[in-house]
């Protein structure tokens, strides 16, 4: 089983894992399953990595709300390698509503939840 860490040269600090976790908050339903969670975390982390870099945290972490802390524990779980990455590296994604531009011609890896993810 991959860990998300493996795709990184350095470790993130708190503040910048905590960003990450607003960010699957933020992308998440109120109606979504932990694997979606789960799903927005490795997509959040396979897009850094993409990258090679994290942004820092721009957001405070809301350790009082439940979300953020969801969020949070998929995050830790990815980057710990405690769960696969059910996107198969996908960096981008769209509900499964709809059908933008960039999405016409490429395939999805997988459909999880109400989303298609999409890897380069």
């Amino acid at each position: 089983m991959g860990r998300a860490s493996d795709l990184f040269d350095g470790t993130p600090t708190l503040a910048e894992m905590a960003e990450i976790a607003n960010e699957v908050s933020q992308l998440v339903g109120d109606d979504e399953s932990e694997e979606s969670r789960v799903a927005f975390a490795w997509m959040l982390l396979n897009r850094r990595a993409a990258r090679e870099q994290f942004d820092g945290g721009k957001r405070p972490a809301n350790f009082a709300d439940a979300d953020f802390l969801l969020s949070l524990a998929a995050l830790c779980r990815a980057w710990a390698g405690a769960v696969p990455d059910p996107t198969r590296g996908a960096t981008q994604f769209h509900p499964h509503t709809e059908l933008p531009g960039w999405a016409r011609q490429s395939s999805p890896r997988a459909l999880i939840g109400g989303n298609f993810f999409y890897a380069p």
